[in-house]
Parts: structure tokens; C-alpha cells; sequence
């Protein structure tokens, strides 16, 4: 209830607020220019009413928020105050830095003699227009700010009182991703002004009008507004990070991971898109200087910014993965980078064969010219994506492979990661829609023409899906093996962690409870050594209780004999305990349940206890859930079904 309520007050106070702001920045825009007053009566007017409606809504919602803040600490540090407020923050500063961006930017083409109108933003703003904005939303901001301030002062302050008003956790969190998102911005605006700055700089003399000097302009305002913007975010989240909590934090490795992925993908296709044109370039026997400049000017613009971003942030997130103490994460976080260059790396050379085995076959099936325009534009594709695919997968492949046949404990890790399985499992999806969609067309074409509608180049057509069908075989093939080669290797690992795991049942005088939990752990858990011994008979000896599990009745637990009430109390090992009926308990978790049933689960905990894992929570499936999955399945099958007529339809036109 108390959620509901949060989210109606800040709700509204937070549109209010923002109805107020604009409405006093159209207002006095229109009372600074004063023909605004007769000549455009309808934007007063819509000033007047925002701030006739947004004036009291907002005072009324902020003032209920506020006596709730002040009146109880869960209120004052609940997470959607958190986001509130800092929203409002980035919702009220990021218009300041837009109209200073927009009025450094009619500045510079001012001075540079251009129209004005072409700015990056604001063409048709005045500068009291902007000004304005920029007033009202930092009053707005100051004031918000003002509000954080005291709220981290009050936690500090009630931090050894109450536990409650420790503003440790959601306000942090939300503070972390407030500055991450302005780290972003500015360098967004960094490597977007950089390219321009270089794209002028790339720039032939003879270029037509004077889309060159607007791209300097542009990059420069960018940069002007942006490289401070960043210098100051970056800063302030990097003089922080000798507090706890920061170095690990979830949004800095996110943050880390998507600059250096992103940025890595951005260069390697620059880089494939550069060398494309020179090979188009190349092969048209057309290489004057003006044509590769023109050629390689755009990819290559935003190539060496980014490049140098990959680098900076790429190796501050090296940092971060080696600053891990623990050797398994470390490997976990690498992991991730390995096998998302290595999809990139996959794909780019997927492409690139498909592209060359394409020119291949019409070189051979088809009697036309050797080297048109359309044909070398499809051999430098190929060309370009190899050159720049082939290398990026075979060197991120081979660490990958490496890792993952290893025998040690970190090779198993590798073989058991989701990193991996969700890479295997993405190529082998993607190889058999391949194969279906390829050897579908083929089939359409042949019943086509056997149901007597001619079919135009059906001979380069075929060879053409068969040679997609290949390639997606091949796809499918290799990484099948792949992930068959994991499982062989899995298994053998298994095998001799179940043997190195004795296991101990203590079981009544009755032989179906033995029975039963013997037959379950050979289904569930064959290998691992067990042996009976029954309670009645007393303390195991020395030999017994070097087991690294016990297995008991919850009736030996209620009404334990001394020698093995002192027994189980010394032993050392896993204790996993069955709840079966017994007179006078009740076992909150588990009971009712058959003997078969309690023998299986307790089979499977010891399967993954023996294999290193901490064995899951039983679960019960509802009918809700099974209706789910149910749905799940259909609306799958229904959007398969939608692909293949896409792509048939494809075929058709």
C-alpha cells in the first residue's frame, strides 16, 4: 500500500514540477520578448496555465511527500524517493547542458560566418531564450539538490541510532546510476564531437557547400560542452571508489562491459567498412586520393575515437576483473568478453564466406560480365568481413577452447558457465533456423516448378540457398560437436567427483526406506559410493564416518539414542534429513510426501553436492505455472511459424 502511494505523490510531483518549470520559462520568454505578448497570444496563454496547474498540484504532492519524509525514515530513504530525486536532477540539468549546447553552437557559427539556423540545437532560438531555460531549471535543480544534501545528512546523522535510516543502500544505488548516466552523456558527446572534428579534418578541398564547416562546428560544440561534462562525471566516480561497495558494484560492471563491447564492435566495423572501400575502390581500378578519402572518411571518423575509448575503458575493466580476489570470478567476468568478441568474430566471418561463396557462384553459373559494380562490391564485403572477422574469432576461439578442455577445476567451471552454454546454444539455434529457412526456399522453388509455374535462374538460385544451407550445416555441425565434446567431458568429471564422495545412510530396521533411497541415488547419482548402516545397531565406526554426507530419517532426529545424538553432533560432514512421519512432529517443509518422492530429491542434492554445487530448493510445480509454460510453448511456435512465412514471403515477391 505504502508503494502505491510513493509512486502516486512522486507521480505527479514530478510532471507538476516540470509543468511549473516550463510554464515560468514560456512565461518570461514571453514577457522579455515583448511582441510575443500581442503576437502570439496561445504561447502565453499555454504559459499562464501551466503555471496556474502546476504551481499548487506540485506544492500539494511535495508538501505530503515531505511531512512523510520527516515523519518516518522508511519514507525518507525509500528507493522510489531515491529515483525522485534524482531524476528530477538529470530531469532539470540535462535541458541546461541542451541550451548550452545549443547556445555554444549558434556561437561558433556565428564567428565562422555560417547561418545560424544550421546549429546543432536551437537553430531558431535566441540567446534570452536560453538563458532563460537554463535559469529556471537550475533554480529548480538548486533547490532539489538542496533536498539530497539534507537527506544524506540526516542519514549520516541517525546512521548508529537506526538501522532503517541508513540511506546505505537505495540511495546509493540510485546515485551510482545517476552519475554512471552522466558519465555517458558527456562521453557520448565526446566521441560524437570528435567525429565530426575529424570528418572535417578528412575532408577534400573540392567538397560542395559547406557541410564540412558545420561538421567542425558541430564537433567542436560538442566537444566544448562535452569534455568538461565528462572530466568532471568520470572523476567524481572514480574519486569514489575506495568505498565499499563501489569497486564491486553491478552498474560500474555493466557500465565497464558495455563500453568496451560496444566500443570494441564500433572499431572492428569501422575498421571492416574502411578496408571495404578501399577494396571497392581497388577493384573499380579507381584509387585517386579524393575517392578513398571520401571513401574511408565516415568509418574511420568514428573509428579513432572510439578506438581510444575501447582502450581507456577496456583497460579500466581489466582492472576491475583483476582486482577480484577470487580466482573463479575472475575467470567468470573474463569470460564474458572472450565470448561476446568471439560471437562478433563469428558472425563477421560467417558473413564474409557467405558474401565470397556468393560471387564464386555467380562467377561460375553466370554467363555475364566478370567484374560488375554489384559483383566487387560483394567481393570486397567478403574480403573485409574475413579480414577483420576470421582473425577476431579464431584468436578469442582458441583462448576459449582452451579454457574449456582443461581438466582442472576452472575447465569445468568453463564447461558448466551460461557464458558458454548460451554462445553454443545461440549458434546451434541459429544453424538449424538456417538450415530450415535455406532447405525451405529450396523446396518452394522445386513444388513451384513442378506444379508448373516457371521459375526464372533456378539453377543459381538453388546453388545459392544450397550454399547457405552448407554454411549453416557447418555452423550447426561444429558447434553440435562442441557442446557434445563438453558434455563427454562433464560426464568424466562428474564421475570422478561421485566417486570421491562416500555417502551414509542411516536407515531403520525397515528395508524400504534403504531400499528406496538405493535405487533413487543409482538413477540420480550413480557412482557415489553409499553404505548402509542401520541405527538400530548404534554409532557408526570410524571407517562409516569418514563419509562426506549422512543420510537420515527425521525420526532418528526427534528420538536420537545418546551414542548418536554425540555422534552426529562431531561428525563433520553433510547432514541431509528426510521428514518422514513421526509421532508427535510435524515438518513444516516436505511432509506429505511419498517415501519414492523424498528418496528422489534427496538423491539429486547429493548428485550436486558430489559435483561441487550447493543442491537447489525442491519445488512444486502449480497448474498456474504448467498453464504458462503451455503458453510459452504455443506463442513460440506461433512466432517460428511467422518467420517462415516472412521468409517465404521473401521468396515469393
Amino acid at each position: 500500500m505504502q508503494v502505491v502511494r510513493r509512486l502516486y505523490l512522486y507521480a505527479v510531483t514530478f510532471i507538476s514540477l516540470e509543468t511549473m518549470i516550463w510554464g515560468v520559462t514560456g512565461l518570461a520568454r514571453s514577457i522579455i520578448n515583448g511582441n510575443a505578448l500581442v503576437n502570439n497570444i496561445s504561447q502565453l496563454a499555454g504559459a499562464l496555465s501551466a503555471v496556474l496547474v502546476g504551481v499548487p498540484v506540485f506544492l500539494l504532492h511535495w508538501w505530503l511527500a515531505q511531512r512523510g519524509a520527516a515523519q518516518r525514515p522508511d519514507e525518507r530513504y525509500a528507493r522510489l524517493r531515491a529515483i525522485f530525486l534524482y531524476g528530477t536532477m538529470l530531469a532539470t540539468l540535462a535541458p541546461i547542458v541542451q541550451n548550452l549546447l545549443a547556445l555554444v553552437s549558434r556561437t561558433i557559427l556565428n564567428a565562422m560566418g555560417l547561418e545560424t539556423w544550421r546549429a546543432l540545437l536551437g537553430g531558431y532560438q535566441t540567446s534570452s531564450d536560453n538563458f532563460i531555460a537554463i535559469i529556471t531549471n537550475a533554480i529548480a535543480a538548486a533547490y532539489i539538490f538542496k533536498v539530497l544534501r539534507d537527506n544524506w545528512r540526516s542519514g549520516l546523522a541517525t546512521r548508529e541510532g537506526a538501522e532503517a535510516a541508513t540511506p546505505e543502500d537505495d540511495f546509493l544505488e540510485t546515485r551510482r546510476l545517476y552519475r554512471y548516466l552522466w558519465v555517458l552523456y558527456g562521453l557520448a558527446m565526446v566521441v560524437f564531437g570528435s567525429q565530426q572534428v575529424l570528418k572535417f579534418i578528412l575532408s577534400v578541398p573540392q567538397s560542395l557547400g559547406n557541410e564540412p564547416q558545420i561538421s567542425l562546428a558541430n564537433g567542436l560544440t560538442l566537444l566544448l560542452v562535452g569534455a568538461p561534462l565528462w572530466v568532471f562525471a568520470w572523476r567524481l566516480v572514480q574519486r569514489i571508489m575506495g568505498v565499499p561497495g563501489e569497486t564491486d558494484s553491478g552498474i560500474r560492471l555493466v557500465v565497464l562491459y558495455a563500453l568496451t563491447l560496444l566500443s570494441a564492435g564500433c572499431v572492428l566495423t569501422a575498421g571492416a567498412l574502411a578496408l571495404n572501400q578501399v577494396l571497392r575502390l581497388a577493384l573499380a581500378l579507381r584509387m585517386s586520393l579524393t575517392d578513398l578519402l571520401m571513401g574511408v572518411r565516415s568509418p574511420l571518423s568514428l573509428g579513432i575515437p572510439v578506438a581510444a575509448v575501447w582502450g581507456y575503458y577496456g583497460q579500466t575493466l581489466s582492472q576491475a576483473i583483476q582486482a577480484r580476489l577470487e580466482l573463479a570470478r575472475r575467470a567468470s567476468l573474463q569470460r564474458v568478453l572472450t565470448y561476446a568478441l568471439s560471437l562478433y568474430g563469428l558472425g563477421a566471418t560467417f558473413l564474409g564466406l557467405h558474401s565470397l561463396l556468393t560471387f564464386l557462384i555467380e562467377f561460375i553459373l553466370n554467363t555475364g560480365t566478370v567484374l560488375g559494380e554489384v559483383r566487387s562490391n560483394t567481393l570486397s564485403v567478403a574480403l573485409a568481413a574475413l579480414a577483420v572477422g576470421l582473425p577476431t574469432w579464431l584468436l578469442t576461439w582458441r583462448h576459449a577452447l582452451k579454457e574449456a578442455d582443461d581438466e582442472d577445476d576452472n575447465g569445468d567451471r568453463a564447461r558448466r558457465s551460461v557464458v558458454r552454454k548460451g554462445y553454443l546454444y545461440l549458434a546451434l539455434f541459429a544453424g538449424v533456423i538456417g538450415v530450415m529457412a535455406s532447405i525451405g526456399m529450396m523446396f518452394y522453388r522445386l513444388i513451384s516448378l513442378l506444379l508448373g509455374q516457371p521459375q526464372e535462374n533456378l539453377t543459381l538460385d538453388l546453388a545459392q540457398m544450397g550454399k547457405t544451407a552448407l554454411l549453416f550445416s557447418l555452423l550447426l555441425i561444429y558447434h553440435g560437436l562442441a557442446l557434445r565434446q563438453d558434455g563427454h567431458m562433464m560426464e568424466r568429471t562428474q564421475a570422478r567427483r561421485r566417486a570421491q564422495y562416500p555417502v551414509l545412510l542411516l536407515a531403520p530396521e525397515e528395508a524400504e526406506f534403504a531400499e528406496r533411497l538405493l535405487s533413487a541415488l543409482e538413477r540420480e547419482a550413480s557412482g557415489v559410493p553409499v553404505a548402509v548402516h542401520p541405527y538400530s545397531k548404534g554409532a557408526p565406526d570410524e571407517s562409516l564416518s569418514t563419509a562426506k554426507a549422512v543420510i537420515l530419517p527425521a525420526e532418528l532426529m526427534a528420538n536420537p539414542t545418546e551414542a548418536l545424538r554425540l555422534w552426529l553432533q562431531g561428525y563433520g560432514g553433510r547432514r541431509l534429513v528426510l521428514p518422514t512421519p513421526t509421532g508427535g512432529w510435524h515438518w513444516i517443509a516436505g511432509s506429505g510426501h511419498s517415501l519414492t518422492w523424498l528418496a528422489r530429491q534427496t538423491a539429486q542434492a547429493i548428485r550436486h553436492l558430489a559435483e561441487g554445487e550447493e543442491p537447489p530448493a525442491p519445488r512444486q510445480s502449480s497448474p498456474w505455472l504448467i498453464a504458462v509454460y503451455v503458453l510459452a510453448v504455443l506463442f513460440a511456435f506461433q512466432i517460428l511459424a511467422l518467420l517462415l512465412s516472412v521468409v517465404l514471403q521473401g521468396v515469393v515477391d
